[in-house]
């Protein structure tokens, strides 16, 4: 799971504008913040460990975080090959 973490440390650096995160440990789930820099703006998930094992159920589910907060801040929505160019 490190390197997942890793990975979308990275996709989300890279998106125009970048996007911040936080990930913080609630007994056996995760809880993932997004925080968009520029604005006041931020959304959470809370991921369990079944989640974080489908990659493809994950990547959709922070997609759609990013495109909520995206949409707080009326930019457009991200699509899979922008946020998961590689997968």
């Amino acid at each position: 799971m490190p390197g997942l973490m890793q990975a979308l440390k990275s996709q989300l650096a890279a998106l125009d504008p970048p996007i911040k995160h936080e990930i913080q440990s609630q007994g056996d789930n995760l809880l993932i913040i997004l925080i968009d820099p520029a604005r006041p703006a931020r959304v959470s998930r809370v991921l369990n460990q079944t989640l974080v094992r489908n990659t493809a159920l994950l990547y959709e589910v922070i997609r759609d975080a990013i495109n909520e907060l995206r949409a707080i801040g009326s930019l457009p929505a991200i699509t899979a090959d922008e946020i998961y160019p590689d997968d």
